[in-house]
């Protein structure tokens, strides 16, 4: 994976930290430059090279920074099969800031985060927005069979044939991917809890902390009581008329 320079002095700017992150999700995909050219040329329409490819992730080092635009992002996220997200995360060393026009010095990588989750007072907004779209993704979403990811080696590749539609996605889904990124956080990366009992014991209690962390969490903090309520409103209307229906066909 690609790697943050070491300098704590180094600043960043936006488009800079989408350079680092396609780096990093070509070599999570294992494409080449030239895999990775051909499908932008083909989601955004303009005309990507291998040397594009090379330029627009060389733009890290601060010498002919690429600016990417809100085409191109969607373009990455067909590209690499990865959300828009993915492409604004900070480096994982934590090393740098991101550079802003008004914060002489620039802001932590943890603001950016912020920007990228939100925070409490956010939720509900985002919260009424997404309600708008909850049957979409309670039933799946038809997906382009471009879209499949072209590396025979890959595993995603073999289910290409699925990719035409995707599984449906849940709240419960969101918060078990938080907990799976905290509990793998808190166990290290290991794969087992350990192969010796001081190990073991340091991986359940990093465990133990994300369980806490999560334990924490609080659905009427994060959600709008009264977007859920008209949401389950809608389903128990529409549960009754398919009732009404079965009914009458009996």
């Amino acid at each position: 994976m690609a790697k943050a320079k070491t300098d704590a002095s180094q600043r960043w700017t936006a488009s800079q930290v989408v350079a680092h992150n396609v780096t990093r999700a070509r070599e999570l995909r294992g494409f080449t430059q030239v895999q990775v050219a051909e499908r932008l040329t083909r989601f955004t329409g303009s005309n990507w090279s291998q040397a594009t490819v090379a330029q627009a992730e060389g733009s890290v080092s601060g010498t002919r920074v690429r600016q990417f635009t809100a085409n191109e992002l969607i373009g990455l996220a067909r590209t690499f099969d990865l959300p828009v997200l993915f492409f604004f995360l900070p480096p994982d060393d934590g090393v740098g800031r991101l550079v802003t026009a008004d914060v002489k010095g620039g802001l932590p990588w943890e603001y950016l985060v912020v920007l990228l989750l939100g925070h409490r007072g956010s939720f509900p907004i985002l919260a009424d927005r997404a309600a708008n779209w909850a049957e979409l993704l309670t039933e799946g979403i038809d997906i382009p069979r471009s879209d499949a990811l072209p590396d025979p080696e890959s595993v995603l590749a073999e289910l290409a044939g699925t990719l035409r539609h995707r599984e449906p996605l849940l709240p419960e889904d969101v918060l078990a991917a938080v907990f799976h990124g905290l509990a793998a956080r808190g166990m290290r990366g290991a794969r087992h809890p350990g192969e010796d009992v001081a190990r073991f014991a340091d991986n359940l209690r990093g465990l133990a902390d994300a369980l806490t962390a999560f334990n924490n969490y609080r659905p009427g903090e994060l959600v709008d009581e009264r977007v859920v309520a008209e949401i389950a409103e809608e389903r128990r209307q529409r549960a009754a008329v398919d009732n009404a229906r079965a009914e009458e066909e009996r």
